[in-house]
């Protein structure tokens, strides 16, 4: 049975190349993702973003947990 190489070498333009930014924000990325189940109605809505998808995700619950969560 093939497996994968068990000593995979991985470079950091490798480790950037996975996750291409679709905004302009600088600070380091959760290594892992945040996901939750949205009404279908909003859901829709969201999906006619396209490619800006992420973008408007990011951006609006970064401003939310500021506002909300980290505010004092």
């Amino acid at each position: 049975m093939a497996r994968g190489n068990p000593h995979p070498v991985i470079t950091p333009e490798f480790e950037a190349a996975k996750i291409k930014r679709s905004d302009d924000t600088t600070e380091p990325l959760a290594a892992k993702q945040t996901q939750v189940r949205l009404p279908v109605s909003v859901d829709s809505a969201i999906a006619q973003l396209g490619e800006q998808k992420a973008a408007w995700l990011r951006r609006v619950i970064t401003q939310a947990a500021q506002q909300e969560l980290m505010s004092e």
